[in-house]
């Protein structure tokens, strides 16, 4: 499968996106500290030099699944082990068999199936050991359901609904107190779960397309062609401004969810 990622569009809000990570982070008690640490979905490697700067003598491991966004995050820390590696296929090198903690941040959601990806991870996770979970639950969003419409109403767009893995919908995809008993089934004790609305400040409405661009609308831009691209981004950027006003200052506050889950393992 060809790299879809792109770490320079990723990056255009980088201090926003590393923002929910520091917060997941802020939720460790101050007495854990773990030897061995995977970085699952690193990306360029923002959230990955957090947990090296949080706990400087351990060993840090940073994966994802795009060539891109590893160059990116070795470029930028080169004193970080970054390596390639699907989430779905997770399994820690051969050398770190007993991992202290599991770190994602905006990365599960982009997998399926979690009732068996959740408890999968886990148990790669020692006794005692930690992890911390962060993922968007915005697909109820007009930020994506604006997507939807317009793929919808384009009859040489509407074959692209298949490539999103979400539909119409009026309330969040993810139920917190559906993952609470998963993890609990899955062997995790002290659990830490919350959601968090961020109010992102835009500049315009162009900047939300440009910041959805990034993450959720790649999977329906790699299948048009240039022309499709910028017909779809200016239909996107007149239809959203209808749902997001500006403010006084003529910003535009993007409203952003996220999920957190923090926990401990069980086991003996």
């Amino acid at each position: 499968m060809s790299d879809t990622w792109n770490a320079k569009t990723y990056s255009q809000f980088l201090d926003l996106r590393t923002r929910p990570a520091r917060d997941l982070l802020s939720a460790f008690p101050p007495n854990f500290q773990p030897k061995i640490i995977y970085d699952l979905g690193c990306g360029p490697g923002n959230s990955t030099i957090l947990l090296k700067n949080r706990w400087p003598n351990a060993e840090v491991v940073g994966t994802d699944s795009s060539v891109d966004m590893l160059t990116e995050a070795k470029k930028t820390y080169p004193d970080i082990e970054f390596i390639e590696q699907d989430i779905a296929n997770f399994s820690p090198q051969e050398k770190n068999k007993n991992l202290d903690c599991l770190f994602s941040n905006a990365a599960l959601q982009w997998l399926g199936d979690h009732e068996n990806l959740f408890p999968t991870l886990l148990k790669t996770i020692s006794p005692n050991g930690m992890f911390g979970f962060q993922m968007p639950n915005n697909w109820h969003l007009p930020s994506h359901q604006t997507t939807v419409e317009l793929l919808q109403n384009n009859s040489h767009w509407t074959s692209l609904l298949k490539t999103l893995r979400y539909g119409i919908l009026d309330k969040p995809f993810y139920d917190l107190k559906k993952y609470y008993d998963l993890l609990i089934k899955s062997g995790a004790k002290e659990i830490q779960l919350w959601q968090t609305e961020y109010f992102q400040e835009m500049d315009n409405h162009q900047a939300i397309f440009d910041w959805v661009k990034g993450t959720g609308l790649r999977p329906v831009l790699l299948e048009m062609d240039a022309e499709n691209q910028q017909k779809f981004e200016q239909e996107y950027v007149n239809a959203i401004a209808a749902k997001y006003p500006k403010q006084a200052n003529g910003k535009i506050l993007l409203v952003y969810n996220r999920l957190f889950m923090v926990g401990k393992i069980a086991r003996d």
